[in-house]
């Protein structure tokens, strides 16, 4: 990916459906943050040239730098020795700030090289990815309340939804009929589990192991010979002053 990447729309717009199920990484995030050095630099110099280092650049530095050389070597007058290191402060400027922004820009790459892995982008920049961007959201972020089991089953089809409308398009929007069918057709199921993940009767996704508990532990009362049922029955016929009442 080349550096300048990024300020296309398209990248701009493309989300990272991760080899492993998890929530979907926008290209954008990766992009390099402005930071305290480049505003003292900015408040310093200026704006930054895109232009990059130049010529005078070159002139400055190496001609600061031979002054103050000379200057010290040589017992020259101090004003020399200052003009030359104001000289050579002014060509460093961006020649560094062109360093510090390279630099940073590998770490950019390198660090979305580990992130995409062996996942797939998925352009975002047509309504019906658009809509698939969001229903995986809303369906990421409404598995939380499941248990460990329905919860990885819930993600995992997520997961497929994305995975398959990435491999499909490899990059492209969808332009076809039956690409935008393809496409909004699990938007439409992810939509579906949305809806049904937020039915009270779903509760934590696991009703049949919740119900094995609760008649475990009503045999285990029944062995025991109590529970707060048998002992509020008991008290209520004591403070009614038994049978006799």
């Amino acid at each position: 990916m080349a550096d300048e990447g990024l300020t296309d729309p398209t990248l701009r717009s493309t989300v990272v459906v991760p080899a492993q199920p998890g929530p979907l990484l926008a290209l954008v995030d990766f992009e390099r943050r402005r930071d305290d050095i480049d505003d003292v630099l900015d408040d310093m110099f200026g704006a930054p040239d895109d232009r990059g280092p130049g010529a005078v650049d070159a002139v400055l530095l190496i001609g600061g730098t031979g002054a103050v050389v000379a200057g010290l070597t040589m017992s020259l007058p101090t004003v020399l020795i200052v003009g030359g290191l104001a000289a050579a402060a002014l060509g460093a400027v961006l020649p560094l700030r062109s360093v510090l922004r390279h630099a940073a820009m590998r770490r950019r790459r390198s660090r979305l090289s580990d992130r995409v892995g062996h996942g797939s982008l998925l352009r975002t920049d047509h309504p019906a990815t658009a809509e698939l961007v969001v229903a995986h959201a809303r369906l990421w972020a409404a598995s939380g309340a499941l248990a460990p089991a329905p919860r990885d089953r819930v993600q995992s089809v997520a997961a497929d939804a994305a995975h398959e409308v990435a491999s499909l398009l490899a990059g492209r929007a969808p332009v076809t009929p039956h690409e935008v069918a393809y496409v909004q057709a699990r938007v439409d199921a992810l939509t579906a589990l949305v809806e049904t993940l937020a039915d009270p009767r779903v509760g934590d996704g696991e009703a049949e192991r919740r119900r094995a508990l609760v008649e475990a532990r009503q045999e285990v009362e029944q062995i025991g010979g109590g529970s707060s049922l048998t002992e509020a029955a008991t008290l209520t016929r004591d403070l009614l002053g038994g049978d006799d009442g």
